[in-house]
């Protein structure tokens, strides 16, 4: 499967296509609307054309990445602080018939403290 931001610089290529999406409504991720899909980095590919920015906040465990001159929200990554190893794609870059057809599974991180 395989997924772009807007302008078409950042490529995601899943090695299988997500069995559920994640709508998280912490407070970062309710401000992104990102559609989670969640794997290891050895099950996602990035090819960029240049570095993705990305923002880290909190207790500094995930960068959400996006492309600078479309800014689209493409991905995150754990960082070393984190005890699990997740790349998380945002399936917000799918196309809309490929997104509609995978289960959505609400998230409710709103009840989490990530100071």
């Amino acid at each position: 499967m395989k997924l772009r931001c807007h302008c078409g610089n950042v490529n995601l290529v899943l090695g299988s296509p997500p069995k559920e999406v994640g709508e998280c409504n912490c407070t970062i991720c309710r401000r992104y609307a990102a559609a989670w899909a969640y794997f290891s980095p050895e099950q996602v590919q990035i090819n960029l054309s240049e570095k993705t920015a990305f923002y880290c906040w909190g207790d500094k465990e995930v960068e959400f990445h996006r492309y600078n001159s479309c800014g689209c929200l493409t991905h995150y990554v754990t960082t070393e602080k984190c005890s699990e190893d997740i790349l998380a794609v945002n399936m917000r870059m799918a196309e809309s018939k490929v997104l509609s057809s995978i289960p959505v599974r609400k998230i409710n991180g709103a009840s989490y403290s990530f100071t």
